[in-house]
């Protein structure tokens, strides 16, 4: 009976920490409080770097966004504006490192962009 109402107490605690972080998400999305933008590309493998130098430039672009709070298609849109006319973005990959994204948009997409 008393393990019960310690795993009962354990799982009251974690739902009593985790609410503010919920209650300032749900606030996020309604308000468009964390609005995608714009950020530095990952560093190029070496691959990478003699595949660009090849090709004439890295043409990349990164953008952070919360998961939870923000559509494909709205961090496709930024990816279309930073790439520019004539070019069309390409997805590379996505990665939650917060080394160039803050801990509330921990998500950043990279883009080629690619000559439409």
């Amino acid at each position: 009976m008393r393990a019960r109402h310690a795993s009962a107490f354990a799982i009251m605690r974690s739902l009593h920490s985790a609410a503010p972080l919920l209650l300032l998400l749900a606030l996020a999305q309604c308000s468009n409080f964390l609005p995608p933008y714009e950020t530095v590309p990952p560093p190029l493998t070496l691959p990478e770097q003699r595949a660009v130098t090849a090709s004439g430039g890295d043409n990349r672009v990164a953008v952070c966004y919360n998961a939870l709070t923000t559509t494909a298609s709205r961090v496709l849109a930024i990816a279309s504006a930073s790439c520019g006319p004539g070019t069309v973005p390409h997805a590379l990959g996505r990665d939650f490192q917060l080394s160039n994204c803050p801990l509330l948009q921990p998500a950043r997409a990279t883009f080629a962009c690619v000559k439409s």
